[in-house]
């Protein structure tokens, strides 16, 4: 006579179920969405530093912009008085004459 083993069985006489419990579904929902909130706080807080650094170099550009078109009438042979300091202004022009830019050279 062969010997029979018995499949494992569970409270009330029911087959072992093969799964997740409710129990640990819950959990992983709950790890999951605390990850999604993170990446998202992460995610907004960078998207507010790139537009102040936008808007600042924008207010940086039109500065410079509006300092050039001020030299541009001047002779550029004198000094300039730039945040208390003295500087020589050079012309630089580029190669087809199309480009031009003012330097400042620190006296």
């Amino acid at each position: 006579m062969g010997t029979r083993t018995a499949k494992p069985m569970a409270l009330g006489n029911c087959p072992l179920q093969q799964g997740f419990t409710l129990l640990e579904v819950l959990v992983a929902v709950l790890i999951l969405s605390l990850a999604y909130v993170a990446v998202l706080q992460n995610f907004s807080q960078s998207s507010s530093n790139i537009f102040r650094l936008e808007k600042g170099r924008a207010k940086e550009m039109r500065e410079a912009m509006a300092l050039e078109q001020q030299l541009r009438g001047t002779d550029l042979g004198g000094e300039v008085m730039v945040l208390g300091q003295k500087f020589s202004l050079k012309k630089i022009i580029s190669k087809d004459g199309e480009l031009e830019t003012v330097r400042l050279e620190k006296r």
